[in-house]
């Protein structure tokens, strides 16, 4: 007889149960846990846990804090940082591959739900930056199809807070539990199903956002008139040329999103030194953007899914650029110099500003 479900809940209890009271212990050690609100939590699911995404501590606050078993929703098109790898294999997560319409990923969280059991997500499509961002909808379409109750949850304090754990400075972090939202109904005069459920991912989305504490908020002036660029320059002994280009604006997001190369080389290890050290090596340079291509050729909703269908042929169109034109450098014997460009004004004070030497993400 075949299983109702797609997964039974509740699963893993013994080893969950272990890691759950050693977590708490550690959290307790090592960070100044500040947490409020534990009493809206309600007495049983099913409830979708949402929260802001900037690091990994975000997850062991919800998996310890809250008084169930939590099912939490992971990337499945992306291996999990070998850093944290060992501690996600052995908890067990619902991979999801983001921007995959695959029903029976979505039926796992789904069947946890019709059991009554907790889901946590962090719907902001990943890990990309320290501020909010645009809310997918997959968690309003589990609460409609769920009939489950959302409980939105804001963290504050987690930049930089896996560093400071490792340096023994027990950084204050934060985990403000918000009030249970009822389940998604799907249904808003004069909207389709999807702008119901896209708006009301938005309503959750806003839920979280007013719960980040109001520190965290401090450094997320608005960005206006946001545009990237790149100068790839050839140098031939004393004589040097701007080589012009047709993707310069593609190249200037890829390389100042640094988590996109760092997933690649971290998650998945390919050796792409050369772009995220803009190296000069014309050939270098050319086998690493080969690699990355091979890797987007392999995962078409790695950046589609983070970044819309436009920009994402445009990134992809823009390294195909660089490679040839690094190809064309290498046999005329030339050295490069790669200079991505990203200007934008800040909305509070309409300051300018250049950045021409990618950041270096967070730690996560």
């Amino acid at each position: 007889m075949a299983r109702p479900y797609a997964i039974i809940y509740p699963r893993r209890t013994v080893i969950r149960f272990i890691l759950r009271m050693i977590g708490r212990v550690l959290v307790r050690l090592l960070t100044r846990p500040e947490i409020r609100g534990l009493e809206n939590l309600p007495k049983q699911g099913p409830v979708i846990l949402v929260g802001n995404h900037v690091a990994m501590i975000e997850v062991i606050l919800m998996a310890v804090y809250v008084p169930w078993q939590v099912e939490f929703i992971g990337t499945g098109d992306i291996p999990v940082d070998p850093r944290f790898a060992w501690m996600a294999n052995l908890y067990g997560f619902l991979p999801v591959s983001r921007g995959s319409t695959d029903r029976q990923e979505m039926q796992m969280p789904l069947d946890v739900l019709k059991q009554g059991g907790v889901v946590g997500i962090f719907p902001e499509g990943g890990i990309w930056s320290t501020t909010m961002k645009r809310a997918r909808t997959g968690v309003a379409w589990l609460s409609f199809h769920g009939n489950a109750a959302v409980l939105p949850m804001g963290f504050g304090g987690m930049r930089g807070a896996i560093q400071a754990v490792m340096q023994l400075k027990r950084p204050r972090v934060v985990m403000n539990v918000g009030t249970l939202m009822p389940p998604v109904s799907g249904k808003i005069e004069g909207l389709s199903r999807k702008a119901a459920l896209e708006q009301a991912a938005n309503d959750i989305m806003a839920a979280v956002e007013a719960l980040i504490p109001a520190e965290e908020k401090q450094g997320w002036s608005p960005i206006v008139d946001e545009q990237f660029d790149f100068e790839l320059i050839s140098h031939n002994g004393t004589t040097e040329t701007q080589i012009p280009l047709e993707h310069a604006a593609g190249l200037g997001q890829f390389f100042h999103i640094p988590v996109i190369l760092d997933v690649m080389m971290r998650n998945f290890k390919l050796p792409l030194d050369a772009l995220q050290q803009l190296d000069s090596d014309p050939q270098a340079i050319a086998d690493a953007a080969d690699l990355a291509l091979a890797f987007l050729d392999d995962h078409p909703q790695f950046l589609s899914y983070r970044f819309g269908y436009q920009d994402a042929d445009a990134i992809r169109s823009s390294v195909v650029e660089l490679r040839d034109q690094a190809r064309a450098a290498a046999a005329r014997g030339d050295t490069l110099t790669l200079r991505p460009i990203h200007r934008y004004r800040q909305g509070e004070n309409g300051t300018e500003i250049i950045e021409t030497t990618p950041g270096t993400m967070h730690d996560m």
